[in-house]
């Protein structure tokens, strides 16, 4: 009985927990020591530019960073690792927070750094690996991109791809598996197991799933598919990943009409309703770069960004920084965007910081410590309170059986009197 209530109260607790909810009072000590731009720059991952880096560390507080192609091409291994180290250093003098670097290093048509330092070129996609070695073989090389990406600093990987596509004509279909909904759920859930037990930030992209859709960096996507589809096969492999604790899932540009005609997943709060409430998703939602064709067309008169926050957007990526970062500034002063709203998503972004990014030796050492006394008490909470249950039943049962035994001894001295009272009346008769 003491181990069905264990298992009862211990799912009850799991089920209420966020994802980084263990690291959010350390994260409320450093947001304590930051001013209002500094939280807004957090939600920042611009495109990286190394001719303004400086300033913008400096000024602008960014959050992190994506990098590209460029970024590595034509250049020296050292110069690259010491150029991120430096960044490194800025931010952590600026803000006391290391920055957020990410790539794209899907495997196939998506590669940032491996074309340029793999000896043996770009990594092969992962329908082709999977093709020809199974899952394991996926593994593998994804480990390679870990310990290629960690080499050069990088502490995200944009990926993998939980979209679902079986045409070979579509747009995505060579950046996904190329399978239905269960084999590519189970790819996703051992992929992001296997980032989450090396430590390493990985994302899923394109929630609610990219079907069939054209391609969002030229022009706008409308998807017209009904809701019970996403739920049947796109959801599956994103459910999959947040069954592992996905620390981050990439929302898609495309119009799906099942939940808003209006407004771009990125930018809409439905969608993103469903990620956190259908979907139970707890961690880092972000936008895809909001200076594509696909967002620009649907904004209005409101800057996207000021749209992708008041989506529920942790962290925006974007080509147009500067344009972009001031409209959100502006807007939190003119309360379109609340104070509120931007501390929740930086609260996430620095929680999620302090999981993955600074976790050194000493510090990882610290937390361990205190995470095994913080389990420990929480078993002998969990144990107390299942005694006390238990003895509350126990005194129950007691208390049943002595009332019983009450009831029973009145019920036959009643008899017995009844007997004697009658036996009198017949003597007297």
């Amino acid at each position: 009985m003491i181990i069905k209530f264990i298992f009862i109260i211990f799912f009850v607790f799991s089920q209420n927990a966020e994802l980084f909810e263990e690291y959010y009072k350390e994260a409320e000590k450093y947001m304590s020591n930051m001013t209002l731009e500094q939280k807004i720059g957090q939600l920042f991952f611009p495109r990286f530019n190394d001719t303004t880096k400086e300033s913008d560390i400096n000024n602008k507080y960014p959050g992190g960073y994506v990098l590209f192609a460029y970024d590595f091409e034509n250049k020296k291994e050292e110069d690259v690792i010491n150029n991120i180290e430096y960044i490194q250093n800025l931010s952590k003098k600026a803000t006391n927070l290391p920055l957020g670097l990410s790539v794209d290093e899907e495997g196939g048509k998506v590669n940032r750094i491996s074309p340029t330092f793999r000896k043996e070129g770009g990594f092969p996609s992962p329908q082709q690996i999977y093709n020809e070695s199974g899952i394991e073989g996926v593994l593998k090389i994804d480990k390679e991109k870990r310990d290629l990406l960690r080499k050069f600093k990088m502490n995200i990987n944009l990926a993998p791809v939980a979209d679902i596509s079986y045409n070979s004509s579509d747009y995505i279909y060579y950046r996904t598996l190329g399978k239905g909904p269960e084999e590519t759920a189970d790819y996703i859930k051992k992929d992001v197991e296997s980032y989450e037990k090396d430590n390493f930030s990985c994302c899923n992209k394109h929630f609610p799933g990219y079907g069939n859709n054209i391609d969002t960096h030229g022009d706008i996507a409308i998807d017209n598919r009904p809701y019970e589809i996403f739920q049947k096969e796109d959801f599956k492999a994103f459910e999959a990943g947040i069954s592992e604790n996905i620390p981050m899932i990439l929302v898609s540009h495309n119009i799906v009409t099942c939940k808003d005609d209006k407004y771009p997943a990125s930018l809409s709060k439905e969608w993103h309703n469903i990620l956190r409430n259908e979907l139970k998703f707890s961690g880092l939602i972000l936008t895809d770069d909001l200076s594509m064709n696909a967002i620009k067309k649907y904004s209005g008169d409101l800057s996207p960004a000021i749209l992708a926050v008041n989506a529920g957007n942790d962290i925006l990526l974007t080509s147009q920084y500067y344009e972009h970062l001031d409209a959100v500034k502006e807007a939190v002063y003119n309360k379109t965007i609340s104070e509120e709203t931007i501390n929740l998503a930086c609260k996430r972004i620095i929680a999620w910081k302090i999981k993955y990014l600074m976790n050194n030796e000493e510090k990882e050492k610290e937390r361990k410590e205190g995470k095994e006394g913080k389990e420990e008490d929480n078993i002998y909470t969990i144990l107390i309170i299942c005694l006390i249950i238990n003895g509350i039943l126990t005194i129950g049962i007691i208390l049943y059986f002595v009332l019983k035994f009450i009831l029973n001894k009145k019920t036959k001295d009643s008899k017995n009197r009844i007997t004697d009272i009658l036996n009198n009346e017949d003597s007297f008769q």
